[in-house]
């Protein structure tokens, strides 16, 4: 005969071992959020500063001579859309139990942010090989050079990639508002810099032409809720 309370402790342990499991993602992830921002950030650190605010002509002489730290930014650049999936998925499992569809969903823009980001970085070193076989055989002037890297789909990417980026952000910050996972009032200023974020590069892919500054400033408010929540999750992780 079996007692009637070994079913309930059976119970009760396969749920300690679920919380378990749903903290250590937690953590990790907040640790990938982290990592992500602090690759994408040097990634672009770097290759900004090789291409300069010159000419065009001084631009491509300038990734030219500095090649290897070029492919450096863009190597760093890829490992944070790398890491961009592995927070996802912390995010993901971390979040499932307050709503799985939801989480999946939020899951699938990350991944489509990620997917999209390292096009972007195909193309750059598409562009970066286009550099080196001009300068070395001459095959197409100032004007042909640069008519060519305009026509490249390269910059569209940065921006359709930053849409997918603040609604996957949006809807995984909102699911955190549902919880008590993190303080209400991380989650609450996550949703609004993701909407902002949003609504920034949206409005550029319709009416480009928006001063750069707009884009900088709005950066500002996500980049501290990604940073705040990373930091929470991975020092004082969640309460299920």
């Amino acid at each position: 005969m079996i007692a009637s309370g070994e079913p309930s402790a059976s119970y009760a342990f396969v749920d300690r071992g679920a919380q378990d499991s749903q903290r250590a993602y937690a953590r990790a992830a907040g640790l990938f959020y982290l990592l992500v921002l602090a690759f994408d950030i040097s990634g672009l650190v770097i290759t900004s500063s090789i291409e300069g605010g010159g000419g065009f002509g001084q631009t491509v002489r300038d990734v030219v001579a500095s090649q290897g730290l070029y492919r450096l930014g863009l190597c760093l650049a890829l490992i944070g859309s790398i890491s961009t999936i592995l927070l996802a998925i912390g995010l993901y499992v971390t979040l499932k139990p307050v709503d799985g569809n939801l989480a999946m969903t939020a899951l699938l823009f990350r991944t489509a942010e990620a997917v999209v980001g390292a096009v972007g970085i195909v193309g750059a070193f598409a562009v970066l090989q286009i550099y080196l076989e001009a300068s070395h055989t001459a095959a197409f002037n100032p004007d042909q050079l640069r008519d060519l890297i305009v026509m490249h789909p390269l910059g569209a990417s940065t921006t359709i990639a930053a849409i997918f980026f603040s609604t996957g952000s949006t809807i995984f910050f909102y699911l955190f508002l549902k919880t008590h996972y993190i303080p209400r009032l991380l989650s609450a200023i996550g949703v609004f810099a993701s909407v902002l974020y949003l609504a920034i590069w949206f409005t550029g892919l319709v009416a480009p032409g928006a001063p750069g500054l707009i884009q900088v400033l709005g950066s500002v408010p996500i980049l501290i809720a990604e940073v705040s929540t990373g930091l929470w999750l991975l020092i004082a992780g969640i309460r299920p």
